[in-house]
């Protein structure tokens, strides 16, 4: 059956409740847009969400699946936000096809087990945020979680046509298998919207925030090869590497790109984007 849907989710954990003093009109807007998304994946009754993120369990060079039967965490932030929890199945068995197969492929990937295998993955808000808005679907679903490395903070730029390389080794696996898969590309933009903010200031913020949305309507790898990287410094996006595995698992094929929302509620840029068939 193979990708069913697939889908860019922010992980600001100020998306997650609507109703908390001093949240922004943009942070509700996200929030109204990725329950949205929860129906939508609901409609899709997947038997497979694969996820990958930025902040993570993190090796130094290689892309990292996760080998545990299960695995919990909250989105806690600042102190706040513990009370969103998840608790998940991880497809054990997958995971390790999963990764014998991209291992027989060349790729960079090794597998993660934390503590021992019956033990539950420790997560955070790089996966929690997003996978939050599907627990409260009527499905029976497993979960394969990819991490990305630490040597994307300094070899980002490099590293897009290899994670557009691995993207598409990953969209030859889930081809091969009789299930139902959703992508979930967890992923913020520009990190540098506000003088104030961790990173600063950057004029190029907003005009970076505009590419990847020209990109993620149009699904054109030159957007992000040509036009992306030689401003990535400035911009400090977390997503580039989910945006270019995105690419190569769905980029040729005949999905219907969709921006559901682009806003900027805090430092950071965010983006809810749909793929279907």
């Amino acid at each position: 059956m193979g990708i069913v849907g697939a889908f860019i989710l922010p992980h600001g954990s100020m998306i997650l409740d609507p109703k908390k003093n001093r949240i922004s009109k943009q942070a509700i807007r996200l929030h109204d847009e990725m329950k949205k998304v929860g129906k939508i994946v609901n409609q899709l009754n997947p038997d497979i969400i694969f996820l990958t993120t930025p902040h993570s369990v993190a090796l130094s060079h290689d892309y990292g699946i996760y080998l545990n039967k299960r695995a919990s965490g909250t989105a806690e932030w600042n102190g706040e936000y513990r009370e969103f929890c998840i608790d998940i199945r991880l497809n054990q068995e997958l995971s390790s096809n999963i990764l014998n197969f991209l291992r027989e492929k060349k790729n960079a990937v090794q597998g993660i087990s934390a503590y021992s295998a019956d033990v539950k993955f420790p997560l955070q808000w790089g996966e929690v945020v997003p996978l939050w808005f599907f627990i409260d679907l009527q499905l029976n679903l497993e979960y394969i979680i990819l991490s990305q490395p630490l040597r994307r903070f300094e070899y980002t730029k490099n590293m897009i046509l290899e994670s557009i390389n691995l993207g598409h080794d990953l969209k030859m696996f889930f081809e091969s298998i009789d299930k139902r898969v959703v992508l979930t590309i967890s992923a913020d933009l520009s990190h540098t919207h506000e003088k104030e903010g961790p990173y600063g200031f950057s004029e190029e913020a907003e005009t970076f925030d505009r590419m990847i949305q020209d990109w993620a309507t149009s699904l054109n790898s030159e957007i992000l090869t040509d036009e992306i990287a030689p401003i990535l410094d400035k911009a400090k996006c977390c997503g580039l590497m989910g945006f270019a595995i995105l690419q190569g698992m769905i980029g040729n094929d005949n999905f219907n790109p969709n921006v559901l929302i682009r806003e900027t509620p805090s430092y950071y840029g965010m983006m809810v984007a749909s793929y279907l068939k």
